[in-house]
C-alpha cells in the first residue's frame, strides 16, 4: 500500500481532476458541436426553404408579367395578320373581278356563251325559256337572239352583276344557272376553304 505526503496527494488529485475535467470538456464540446451542427442544418434548411418560396413567388410573378406581355404581342400580331389577310384576299378578289369584267367584253366570252346557249336550246326542245341577265351585259342579249330557236324572253336581273345567264324553263319548272356570279362565288368558297390565309376553327 502506497503512502503519499500532502504534496503528492495534491498533485494526484489535481491530475485526476484535470483528467476528469478534460473528459467532461471534450464531451461537452462534442455535444455543443452536435447541437451547433443540428441547429445550423435546421437554419440552412429554413433559409433554403424560404429562399425557394421567395424564388418561386418571384418566378410566378415574372411568368404572369411576361405571359401578359406575350398575350398582348399575340393579340397585336393576330390583328395585324387579319388585316394583312383581308387586304390580300380583297386584292385577289378585286383582281379577279377586273379580269372577269374584261373577259365579258371579248369574243371568247361570246363563244363561251354561244356554246352554253346552244346546249340549252337542244335541251329545251322548243319550250319557252326566260333568260335572266345582268343589266351591264349587253353582249349576251345578242348571243341569245342569234342562237336561240325556241321561244324566249330576256329579263334584267338585279341579282346578276357579272355576266352569263340564269335560264328558267317554266313548263318544266327548272332553272339552269350559267352566271359568272355563281362560278365566281363557288371559286371564292373553294379558295376560302383551301387557302392558308384564313383561320378555321
Amino acid at each position: 500500500m502506497a503512502y503519499y505526503n500532502e504534496d503528492q496527494l495534491y498533485r494526484y488529485f489535481d491530475k485526476a481532476i484535470k483528467k476528469e475535467a478534460g473528459k467532461r470538456i471534450d464531451q461537452l464540446r462534442k455535444e455543443i458541436d452536435y447541437l451547433y451542427a443540428k441547429e445550423m442544418k435546421k437554419i440552412k434548411e429554413d433559409l433554403l426553404l424560404k429562399k425557394n418560396l421567395e424564388l418561386n413567388k418571384a418566378l410566378r410573378e415574372l411568368q404572369v408579367e411576361y405571359q401578359d406581355q406575350i398575350n398582348q404581342i399575340g393579340v397585336g400580331f393576330d390583328e395585324k395578320l387579319i388585316k394583312e389577310r383581308t387586304f390580300m384576299v380583297n386584292f385577289i378578289y378585286q383582281s379577279v373581278l377586273i379580269k372577269l369584267g374584261d373577259f365579258i367584253q371579248t369574243k371568247e366570252y361570246d363563244q363561251l356563251m354561244t356554246e352554253k346557249i346552244k346546249q340549252l336550246n337542244d335541251f329545251v326542245k322548243n319550250k319557252k325559256v326566260v333568260f335572266n341577265i345582268s343589266e351591264n351585259d349587253e353582249r349576251i342579249s345578242k348571243v341569245i337572239e342569234k342562237v336561240m330557236t325556241s321561244t324566249f324572253e330576256i329579263k334584267v336581273s338585279h341579282h346578276i352583276h357579272l355576266g352569263g345567264f340564269l335560264a328558267e324553263v317554266p313548263s318544266d319548272k327548272i332553272e339552269i344557272d350559267e352566271t359568272l356570279d355563281t362560278r365566281f362565288n363557288e371559286r371564292k368558297a373553294w379558295f376560302y376553304k383551301n387557302s392558308k390565309l384564313f383561320i378555321r376553327r
